[in-house]
């Protein structure tokens, strides 16, 4: 599926600038290993008006995984 993230994708650019050719490792550190293991990770998802038979992704909510019995809704 696509991601049209900005957060990713200015991840990508920048890191690659910063990191020339070692981009790829520190984005997957990030995005696959914190992001996608460490943290309760959402993803919004939406079509586009010319093409809404595909579904890309348009964001992450990514917060940390609530321990047991920790309420994290705030009061």
């Amino acid at each position: 599926m696509m991601c049209a993230d900005w957060e990713i994708g200015e991840a990508y650019r920048s890191w690659k600038q910063k990191y020339g050719e070692g981009w790829e490792a520190p984005f997957r550190q990030k995005f696959e290993t914190e992001i996608i293991q460490e943290k309760d990770t959402h993803f919004f998802v939406g079509t586009m008006k010319q093409y809404p038979w595909t579904w890309i992704i348009i964001g992450l909510f990514y917060p940390p995984i609530p321990r047991q019995g920790e309420i994290i809704f705030p009061q």
